[in-house]
């Protein structure tokens, strides 16, 4: 009895959508491990910050993976046209075609355009997780670059524009904790003078970094995973995702006290190690992330999957009658 008692509590809707997971969060860390530059390259924007005197507002930056390598441009908009052009300018025509392209899911990245010109070239756009913006290494880079333009600009705001160099120079040239090299060292060796020595140079300094970049993976995974716990999903099960409500004054909703889950949903299709496609019970399918299972009794799936969760009181009484019967 104590069991049923147990599955009964722990399978409380109400309960499991709106309390919060006590538990390490799920899923471990699964790296993204690049064999050479250019194979995969972040992208991201910056902004809005204050208005220069050229109209630049935003910061569009690009990162190789594998070597580190920044290319950032001030641009005016963040828009899909400014992204697609600056990616073949100052990716494309300099690097050549990403293996892959890895951006998060915002307007200028999702836009037919965009998708239409990273097709074009070759390159294969990934897009993050909603809600989970680490997959994108960018959003480091990012940090980094907000600190140096601080410490440039002082208190004249609007000049952020002019000291990209000075910063991009310094990025490029220092050498990187996770490989040990600079980025320029990783793709051009630029203290190398001679071409033979140069290519010797090269493979030496990849071979170099891929050792350095599995290191350093491997001890990012190893405190990463301290803070998770492994969690594994099977086709079929139910499980609840993490919601994230928005306040409307107008309507008197205001999201403390809204569910901080919604679901059950269930999975449909297992596409990775920590990724999974849900299949929503209503209405189709969609990308979630911060799976938690939902917990529930075999008569409560019945009642969820027929949408007669509405009514509590007659499971109640199901329920003492099997307590009864124990």
């Amino acid at each position: 009895m104590a069991a049923d008692v147990k599955r009964y509590v722990t399978s409380c809707s109400v309960c499991q959508l709106t309390k919060p997971c006590q538990r390490k969060p799920a899923c471990l860390m699964v790296p993204i491990l690049p064999q050479k530059p250019w194979e995969y390259t972040g992208v991201d924007f910056v902004g809005p910050l204050p208005c220069t005197a050229s109209g630049n507002a935003y910061l569009l930056v690009f990162i190789d993976y594998f070597s580190k390598w920044i290319e950032v441009c001030a641009v005016r908009e963040a828009t899909a046209q400014v992204t697609a052009s600056k990616f073949v300018s100052e990716v494309f025509s300099r690097h050549g075609a990403p293996t892959y392209l890895i951006s998060d899911r915002g307007m200028p990245f999702v836009s037919r355009l965009f998708e239409h010109v990273v097709s074009t070239i070759g390159t294969v756009h990934r897009l993050t997780t909603a809600y989970h913006p680490q997959t994108n290494a960018t959003e480091r880079v990012n940090r980094t670059l907000k600190t140096a333009i601080r410490a440039y600009v002082g208190d004249k705001h609007t000049s952020w524009d002019k000291f990209l160099p000075q910063i991009c120079f310094a990025l490029r040239t220092a050498p990187h904790k996770s490989t040990g090299l600079s980025p320029s060292m990783m793709l051009y060796g630029r203290d190398i003078l001679y071409p033979e020595t140069l290519r010797a140079s090269l493979k030496e300094a990849h071979d170099h970094a891929r050792a350095a970049l599995d290191h350093s993976h491997n001890r990012q995974k190893h405190y990463y995973d301290l803070r998770r716990r492994q969690a594994t999903f099977a086709v079929g099960d139910l499980v609840r995702v993490k919601s994230h409500p928005r306040s409307d004054a107008q309507s008197n909703f205001t999201a403390k006290l809204a569910p901080l889950f919604t679901g059950p949903l269930r999975v449909s299709q297992k596409l990775g190690e920590v990724n999974y496609r849900l299949s929503n019970l209503d209405t189709g399918t969609d990308a979630v992330v911060n799976l938690q299972p939902f917990h529930t009794c075999f008569w409560l799936i019945r009642a969820t999957e027929s949408n007669c969760l509405k009514n509590i009181k007659e499971l109640d009484i199901f329920f003492r009658l099997q307590v009864r019967l124990h």
